[in-house]
């Protein structure tokens, strides 16, 4: 019903590009509105849009001034991949020990902390203070920012026959639960 058309390079020409497949592109965005069609240009010339002031109804010509992001734009949340969870972690411990216990209790959703533990490796402790999940080696916060919240996004089921063959010789058990979490976090200095 509603289209917005951003300026973004438009007119712009590719090498070995039909010179006219940009403002066939523009033409086809524009007719997909039922209702309301906005065209947003910068401030410097737009060919396409310059080309159509004398064939369109203009609502309002001046600028409108742009807004600063709210402050909720600041924070970015990352919902870990495997590559981002040391899948192996659970399975170091005896399928008795607590850990496999307290990530069974754990739900989607639920609230995790997180530290920075041995070695430099993130952990995800439980609301229980018990850590339930570590993340990779590799993982590494967005540079300039802290973790302000963390939760469950998921809980996978993970094997020794899935392991990397490096760590199957540490494994104690031959299934088990890992936690992967989303993890929010905000520039160095804000507050939550």
């Amino acid at each position: 019903d509603h289209v917005a058309v951003l300026d973004g390079g438009w007119g712009r020409v590719q090498h070995g590009e039909d010179p006219d497949a940009q403002r066939r592109l523009y033409y086809v965005a524009m007719t997909r509105a039922r209702h309301t069609l906005l065209l947003a240009r910068f401030l410097q010339t737009h060919g396409l849009q310059d080309d159509l002031a004398g064939h369109s109804a203009v609502v309002r010509r001046e600028p409108i001034p742009i807004h600063p992001p709210s402050p909720a734009m600041a924070y970015r949340h990352v919902r870990a991949g495997l590559r981002d969870v040391a899948l192996s972690f659970p399975g170091y411990y005896t399928s008795g020990h607590p850990v496999h216990a307290a990530i069974t209790a754990l739900s989607s959703g639920d609230p995790l902390e997180t530290r920075v533990g041995i070695h430099g490796r993130w952990e995800l402790l439980d609301a229980t203070g018990c850590v339930v999940g570590r993340l990779a080696k590799a993982f590494q916060p967005p540079p300039g920012m802290r973790c302000c919240a963390a939760t469950v996004l998921a809980i996978i089921v993970w094997s020794r026959e899935a392991s990397e063959p490096q760590y199957r010789d540490r494994i104690r058990c031959d299934s088990w639960e890992v936690v992967v979490p989303e993890l929010v976090f905000a520039p160095n200095g804000k507050t939550t």
